[in-house]
């Protein structure tokens, strides 16, 4: 999708090569590169024992100042208190984030009140199946809990031991 803005996508990831990067029209370079000419660095890796803060003080004081961290893989994969320390001394221009280190995310997080980050919700996929699932059983809880059912899903089951919610669902 970037080559619509006439980008240069780099890329560093050691299980891909070359010829499966240009496919999609990126060049493989390794992290200094990247980290030191890139304009938005976009992290979407897996998370794993070698990736657990790959990104942290070193690779931020790499960064140009004007340039802006993403990440859209997992929070863990970025040491956040490096982040955060980058954001207030302005190493980097800004951030992205749908993933925290700690989840869920602490509200007193002070990513969460910083004038150069931009926060979103963490979306797993984007397809249509996930999508109509997505509804189907969305939907299908607002139908239980109306009818006096317990929703299939429920995030904080905590409420359901508070006397209002005992009373409204069905024995």
């Amino acid at each position: 999708m970037a080559r619509t803005f006439d980008l240069e996508l780099l890329a560093t990831d050691p299980f891909r090569d070359a010829v499966e990067l240009r496919y999609v029209g990126a060049r493989n370079v390794d992290l200094a590169t990247l980290l030191e000419t890139a304009d938005f660095v976009v992290v979407c890796c897996l998370l794993n024992a070698a990736t657990r803060h790959l990104i942290g003080a070193p690779e931020f004081a790499r960064m140009k100042p004007t340039a802006y961290f993403i990440n859209v893989a997992r929070g863990p994969i970025v040491d956040e208190a490096a982040l955060i320390e980058a954001l207030r001394e302005h190493r980097i221009a800004g951030a992205a984030l749908d993933v925290f280190e700690t989840e869920p995310v602490d509200p007193r997080n002070p990513l969460l009140a910083m004038d150069d980050v931009i926060v979103t919700p963490h979306s797993l996929c984007w397809t249509d199946e996930c999508f109509h699932n997505m509804a189907a059983t969305g939907l299908a809880s607002i139908v239980d809990a109306l009818a006096g059912r317990r929703p299939q899903f429920i995030v904080n089951r905590d409420v359901l031991d508070h006397p209002r919610v005992r009373a409204w669902l069905s024995p």
